[in-house]
């Protein structure tokens, strides 16, 4: 089985079915954490002693995706064109963080694989991750011991070959496929985690040989304000009024919420989404003050009241409208990516890492201002009292972009606050 070169066109769809009915693990040199051949034996072998069906595709991705959330896409696609039960891993970016796991039909439950992290991983598993390719191992190994699996076992993911971390690795060393020096740079920017997001240093350094004519100032006009945003040129809000309007918000939630027959058995995503929301933001609120230190936490609380106020905007509709029950198309609620307190992103923005683009979501003003005039929210880092962009910590926040790379900000935050809870039980 081949693999299209890194700087080739990417495989199509087709491509991808025909490669996984030959071999069920398709594992592409960018993903291959510096041994790529290692990396599909080891996963094959995974794969062969499952008890059901499974896929891996670590790989670029096709042509024609949506964009929105591509692995998953790209899992419901495969599965629809392969038929049959099955677990489908995708990861398609190798700027972002893990991958997705899809399971369909009778498969087990991928509730396993968080349960097992709440067991298993050390604070979180932040100081400890294996790779790309070692978490895709070990959500296997999870799913094919049906959850049992010793604590000692799930973190030598982290440890052994090849599934640890390279100290260094340039993309397609230990692999016989040649690397494009251009790709090469922009694995080596954005392998080290989608959740430090350390891109927008980057752009600083491409941002003189790449700068863009910026648009000519037009007449003055009044300061742009998105819902929820704060106006140009007004100073934000800090952790006391963040709080506050959080607070405000999830109370005014709570009164929607109890009015809103949002139990309909057709939509129990939906109500999972909204409930999961509020009970994340507050047990946020119910854990932090008002220090500097709990701005970012704060903020997440607020965006978590957004998130599922916007879901339940688009609930099932009531009198009067016979057979349109579902809730309408409403856009997810996506935060501005350099600053949460600006509101939503309702625009996006490209940032120029490497020679590709990624793209964030903004606001009306950092879609508009030069490269240079972006301002970041910036957090407390250390004991010295600096700051530095939120995106640079390690944090819930940065790992999936305040909602900007998952599809169920919850999740991941009542997963980390369920780890907090733990690690403050054994403290006692």
């Amino acid at each position: 089985m081949s693999t299209p070169a890194p700087g080739s066109d990417r495989a199509g769809l087709d491509q991808i079915v025909e490669a996984l009915r030959e071999d069920p693990v398709l594992v592409h040199p960018l993903f291959g954490n510096g041994r790529t051949e290692e990396v599909r034996e080891g996963l094959r072998e995974i794969v062969d002693e499952a008890g059901f069906p499974a896929y891996v595709v670590l790989a670029p991705p096709p042509p024609g995706l949506s964009g929105d959330d591509p692995d998953r896409e790209l899992a419901t696609l495969l599965q629809d064109r392969l038929g049959g039960d099955g677990v489908f891993v995708v990861h398609t970016d190798p700027m972002a963080h893990g991958a997705e796991v899809v399971g369909f039909g009778d498969v087990p439950e991928q509730t396993l694989l968080s349960q097992a992290w709440l067991d298993h991983a050390p604070r979180g598993g932040a100081t400890s991750e294996p790779s790309l390719p070692g978490r895709v191992a070990r959500d296997l190994t999870v799913l094919s011991r049906e959850g049992e699996i010793g604590g000692g076992e799930y973190r030598s993911f982290a440890e052994e070959t090849p599934w640890a971390a390279p100290a260094r690795w340039e993309p397609g060393s230990g692999s016989s496929a040649p690397v494009d020096p251009a790709v090469a740079a922009m694995v080596a920017f954005g392998v080290v985690a989608a959740g430090s997001w350390l891109l927008m240093r980057a752009v600083a350094r491409w941002r003189a040989a790449r700068r863009e004519p910026q648009p000519t100032p037009g007449p003055a006009r009044r300061p742009a304000r998105r819902p929820g945003g704060v106006p140009a040129g007004q100073a934000l809000p800090g952790p006391a009024e963040v709080r506050a309007t959080a607070e405000a918000e999830l109370d005014a939630l709570a009164a929607r919420r109890s009015g809103t027959d949002a139990t309909r058995p057709d939509e129990p995503d939906f109500r999972v989404l909204v409930d999961g929301s509020y009970d994340a933001a507050r047990a946020i609120l119910a854990r932090c003050g008002t220090a500097d230190s709990d701005l970012a936490d704060l903020v997440g609380a607020l965006v978590l009241v957004r998130t599922a106020d916007r879901a339940l905007a688009g609930a099932p509709a009531r009198a009067g409208r016979k057979g349109k029950g579902r809730r309408g198309a409403a856009t997810p609620y996506r935060p501005c990516f350099f600053d949460p307190r600006h509101g939503e992103g309702v625009h996006r923005r490209s940032v120029p890492v490497a020679d590709t683009r990624l793209e964030v979501p903004v606001c009306g003003r950092c879609r508009a201002v030069a490269e240079d005039a972006l301002r970041p929210m910036r957090v407390p880092a250390g004991l010295l009292g600096r700051t530095r962009p939120w995106y640079e910590q390690d944090s819930v926040w940065a790992r999936t972009g305040y909602g900007a790379f998952v599809e169920e900000l919850w999740h991941q935050v009542a997963a980390e606050e369920r780890v907090r809870e733990q690690a403050r039980g054994l403290g006692r």
